[in-house]
């Protein structure tokens, strides 16, 4: 797991800026399927909980970067307390029929520096290869323009050929090798200019 992503409980890392603190937004895949994202709550422990014992195997492996079966009791309060300056996890629902499910979950940590924003985010299995993770992809970017940072940053298990295309697609660069064999960096220049629509205009209904 990313440094600053492991060490996000300092309350004194990140900006003061009030931008990565979300409204919940609603959006629309290319297949149709709409669904809602909004910033995680303590009261979602329970909840993400659950979304983490559903993942598979090689999911779970790929987002946490090691094998667990379910998040540890101070790991899962971190992640549900994700409320300091800089830091926002969020969560994602998907209707089906009339319930919402949780299907994905993101996290992102700016460093104190303000220069590079750490990200991490897992899409459940049934819902990956829709366009969901190009979403979410897409809204981090779009907070860590909004505050400013120079570089998007994470690590990605070598082998998640899944998470690698995405993020080439997205505009990532792909760095190998890393300084744990299992991983590769991924990393965005955001002061390259943005050939893709504003944020909030591509994705976001």
């Amino acid at each position: 797991m990313n440094d600053l992503l492991r060490k996000s409980t300092d309350p004194a890392r990140g900006r003061t800026d009030d931008k990565l603190r979300l409204r919940p937004y609603v959006f629309r895949l290319p297949s149709g399927e709409a669904g809602m994202v909004r910033a995680i709550r303590p009261r979602d422990a329970d909840r993400l909980q659950a979304y983490v014992r559903n993942l598979s195997a090689s999911a779970r492996r790929n987002r946490f970067l090691g094998s667990l079966s379910e998040l540890a009791p101070t790991e899962l309060s971190r992640l549900t307390h994700m409320d300091r300056p800089g830091e926002l996890a969020l969560i994602a629902f998907a209707r089906v029929g009339s319930e919402m499910p949780m299907v994905a979950e993101t996290v992102q940590v700016i460093a104190s520096n303000g220069q590079h924003c750490e990200i991490a985010l897992s899409v459940m299995d049934a819902w990956q290869r829709k366009g969901l993770g190009t979403v979410l992809l897409w809204n981090l970017e779009c907070q860590a323009r909004a505050l400013g940072a120079s570089h998007l940053i994470g690590e990605v298990v070598r082998t998640n050929e899944a998470m690698k295309g995405l993020a080439h697609k997205a505009g990532f660069e792909i760095r190998s090798p890393f300084r744990d064999a299992r991983l590769v960096e991924i990393i965005k220049d955001l002061s390259i200019a943005q050939a893709q629509l504003p944020c909030g205009d591509q994705y976001w209904r």
